[in-house]
């Protein structure tokens, strides 16, 4: 069989399970991994503005008759088809769809919905418009667990929650774009006290020996 009938017929089967994704950036790890475990990439369009995942169409549409290819190219194409290889960590970063089998099976899918989204940016989709079988690898406004700032109002928080104080296991935080916490900060900055005597006890040695015994130099708790 010809490379581009194998090529339908790995795509017809990657839309009926829903393994079509889309990936904005190079990321070829990502990008081989998947194809490792037969999902068919969606090639992401760039231009000014939200992208908006297209509608899905019918299998015949999008998949059968998408190709401009005639029978007599499909017959010229009879080169085996080749779907993705396993490979090693350090040939990741240098495959590059060698033979167009994974170019050819992305312009199969162009009208199709991605059902797993990887993006460097989350204002690149709308979230509002994806679909409750979709996947996109950030989360809306999740900015009070993964920012400092985020953490440190929830440390703050903890005694409407719990009776532990968080000064016990997580000390000295502060949001230090905030004039009180700014001010806490520079009121309770004083040096430790092991700093504090390595620093006595090397300005000691350089008094008393200061040409045969180098200072010791002071190191951080």
């Amino acid at each position: 069989m010809g490379r581009l009938r194998n090529a339908r017929i790995h795509v017809e089967r990657a839309v009926k399970q829903k393994k079509i994704f889309m990936i904005q950036g190079r990321y070829p790890v990502i990008r081989c991994l998947l194809r490792r475990r037969g999902w068919v990439e969606k090639k992401m369009v760039h231009h000014s503005g939200t992208v908006l995942p297209p509608p899905q169409k019918d299998l015949d549409s999008s998949v059968i008759g998408d190709s401009d290819a005639t029978e007599d190219e499909d017959e010229e194409e009879d080169e085996a088809f080749r779907p993705p290889q396993l490979f090693d960590f350090d040939d990741f970063l240098e495959f590059d769809d060698l033979d167009g089998t994974h170019a050819l099976m992305s312009r199969m899918v162009r009208n199709e919905v991605p059902y797993f989204i990887w993006t460097t940016r989350r204002d690149v989709l709308d979230c509002r418009f994806l679909s409750k079988d979709q996947m996109i690898n950030h989360y809306a406004r999740a900015g009070s667990f993964t920012t400092k700032v985020g953490l440190c109002l929830n440390l703050r928080n903890l005694p409407w929650f719990d009776e532990a104080d968080a000064d016990s296991f997580f000390p000295r935080c502060y949001r230090l774009g905030a004039e009180d916490d700014k001010k806490a900060f520079i009121g309770k900055e004083k040096p430790a006290p092991r700093l504090e005597s390595q620093a006595k006890r090397a300005s000691l040695y350089a008094l008393i020996k200061p040409s045969r015994f180098p200072p010791p130099s002071p190191t951080l708790p």
